[in-house]
């Protein structure tokens, strides 16, 4: 028979009442609030921010040498801007500023594939590397026009998207922040390379970029979804012992 794990419970009453639950089931159930609570493990994160890594913006901040040999940053051959500096939004926020070399009215996700309006990251293993999600902070240059953004990798020479966004006329700037779990991408014994694209109408439209990072964890899911598998084990455990 297993020990059992007495806990106390305040009731509104403020009176304690002590329940007991199998030391096993308590322990599974903690486990995903703790694998919540823990985060995502990062291999590597470019800020693409002057004054935070005190160089020309593109270095990375944090780079795990235990799992990767390298992580090199690029530009596509279509993009007409892409720099480090203050963004157009606000006048003080560092960010990567990223436009297309050429105007096309109405771009769509498919000029950016055909013009090679991307910038990329390739990420080479020490030996085998897990890669589980990604996160970046983004904003539109400007509430102008269409704009979107995606990423694909080099598993499936850039064919589908691991994610994508596009932001109609209209939108609010400002930095919002984009987390997303990624599979297919473990035992990775060689690089591997994410592209994400942009799209805009016009040479001076632009899609900003910070905090961009990769990981080797799956990121939690959204709404405290360790807390509430802990609650609903230890309540479904409760009636079985009614």
């Amino acid at each position: 028979m297993q020990p059992l794990v007495e806990i106390s419970l305040l009731a509104r009453s403020r009176s304690v009442r002590r329940l007991s639950w199998p030391t096993s089931a308590v322990a599974a159930a903690m486990a995903f609030a703790c694998l919540e609570a823990a985060g995502a493990a990062v291999l590597v994160s470019y800020p693409f921010n002057n004054n935070a890594d005190g160089s020309s913006g593109f270095a990375y901040t944090t780079f795990d040498s235990s799992v990767l040999t390298s992580s090199v940053v690029a530009q596509g051959a279509g993009l007409g801007v892409y720099s480090v500096g203050t963004d157009s939004w606000s006048g003080s926020t560092q960010v990567l500023k990223t436009g297309p070399g050429t105007a096309v009215a109405g771009a769509t996700a498919a000029d950016a594939v055909s013009n090679n309006w991307y910038f990329q990251f390739t990420l080479t293993p020490t030996a085998s590397m897990d890669i589980r999600s990604i996160e970046a902070d983004w904003s539109r240059g400007g509430t102008t026009a269409v704009r979107g953004w995606f990423v694909r990798s080099s598993l499936d020479s850039y064919a589908s998207d691991l994610y994508s966004n596009q932001t109609p006329i209209g939108t609010a700037t400002g930095l919002q922040h984009v987390g997303f779990n990624i599979t297919g991408f473990t035992g990775l014994a060689s690089a591997v390379t994410f592209r994400f694209y942009i799209y805009t109408d016009s040479t001076g439209r632009y899609m900003d970029f910070q905090n961009v990072q990769f990981n080797s964890h799956a990121l939690a899911v959204p709404g405290g979804a360790g807390a509430a598998v802990l609650a609903t084990a230890l309540m479904g455990l409760r009636r079985r012992r009614r």
